[in-house]
């Protein structure tokens, strides 16, 4: 399937493969644990919103430094497969770079009956590909800053999205953004530079103050379209209050305290015009205040020492199930509430549905007596299984 970046100009296509259920699916996740923690550890990562705003929040900017974002270019899908199996090969023994390699050279996918083969890039979809994005991209800007002779002051980078703070001006600016896209034929990328003082990064938009000093509030996509969850929609009330509470704890994280109020009225008017009520709106985002400030104390959260050994998943029926949930957590049995119907649900699937016993290749058979038999055909599958039940009625 692909979808469309609507924010960016042209609204580009990006193609994602579904890898769930794939022959390399669980061998890409076993890889993917191995070279997981060997990424992250350079100087420009960044976990998250939070890290990269703990970051900043004591710089002090002069006159000519500029605030520059760069985005690499479709990343996923212009990754050098020969150079990204290279750099595996430099930080895991052979065998799981070998695992990697089968992973990587191994994406297939259906449309429309067709099978074809993608032989650019990693896969979107892939449990291995956003590490390999990381790794390689750790190698391409180690070599694009150690190769050009005059350095940012900051280059922060989270996957394909990089926060520069650039010192030397705005001809040696350009200079080095030819530079950083010369580098490579796959890898290219686009500049933003800061307007009016701001530049947005990640959610959090970056204010240029008159002492120097950076400010930081949620940045919102201009095709944001603050469609929450509706107060009337058949959901059970902590799965409403849970978005609430997400963003109310997002509006803390990211925004200084002279952008938090501003956040707060305007997170007031969103659900409000959704219809919940102001009290429960005001509280969750008293929680969530209540919730950072212990976080930030390291005080140790209070948890229940009686884990309820057993879940009870109930399709959710507003006036029923969740009395149901009373009895059970009597019981010291957790609740999982589930919407009776869903979007998802109503809509067709965009996978292709498959003939797989039209198909030929490797089979696998299993037997109730928890043996199985694996074998390969030129044959559909549908044959070969008719064979197989007709030699076991015969023994």
């Amino acid at each position: 399937m692909a979808y469309r970046k609507i924010h960016k100009e042209g609204i580009p296509l990006r193609p994602i493969v579904n890898t769930i259920g794939s022959p390399t699916y669980e061998l890409a996740k076993y890889v993917a644990k191995i070279l997981g923690p060997l990424v992250g550890h350079t100087d420009s990562f960044i976990k998250d919103s939070n890290d990269f705003i703990n970051t900043i929040k004591n710089e002090n900017l002069k006159p000519n430094d500029t605030l520059i974002s760069f985005d690499v270019v479709s990343l996923f899908t212009k990754i050098p497969l020969n150079e990204a199996i290279l750099l595996i090969q430099e930080v895991v023994d052979p065998v799981t770079a070998k695992l990697a390699e089968v992973c990587l050279r191994s994406t297939l996918f259906s449309y429309q009956g067709e099978f074809y083969e993608q032989t650019s890039g990693v896969a979107m979809g892939s449990p291995l590909s956003p590490i390999i994005a990381n790794l390689y991209m750790e190698s391409f800007e180690k070599k694009a800053i150690d190769s050009y002779p005059l350095k940012p002051l900051r280059w922060k980078r989270y996957v394909d999205d990089t926060n520069v703070l650039w010192p030397h001006g705005e001809e040696e600016l350009n200079k080095f953004f030819h530079h950083i896209n010369n580098l490579s034929k796959d890898i290219k990328f686009t500049m933003e530079r800061e307007e009016n003082d701001t530049i947005p990064f990640l959610d959090i938009l970056i204010n240029r103050k008159e002492d120097g000093k950076l400010g930081h509030s949620v940045y919102r996509k201009k095709t944001h379209t603050e469609n929450y969850l509706h107060a009337s929609s058949h959901h059970h009330p902590n799965q409403k209050l849970g978005i609430l509470n997400t963003l109310s704890t997002r509006a803390i994280r990211i925004s200084d305290k002279e952008h938090l109020e501003q956040e707060k009225i305007h997170l007031l008017g969103v659900f409000k015009n959704i219809g919940y009520k102001e009290k429960e709106i005001k509280n969750a985002m008293k929680k969530a205040l209540e919730k950072e400030k212990e976080k930030e104390s390291n005080k140790p959260q209070q948890s229940n020492n009686q884990t309820p050994s057993l879940t009870a998943y109930l399709p959710y029926i507003q006036g029923v199930t969740d009395k149901i949930a009373k009895i059970l957590n009597k019981k010291e049995i957790k609740t999982s509430f589930r919407p009776l119907n869903t979007i998802k649900q109503k809509m067709r699937s965009v996978k292709d549905k498959l003939d797989q016993h039209n198909f030929k290749g490797v089979y696998k058979i299993d037997c109730s007596c928890g043996k199985c038999y694996i074998g390969e055909t030129g044959r559909s599958f549908n044959t070969r299984i008719k064979e197989h039940s007709a030699d076991i009625k015969n023994e």
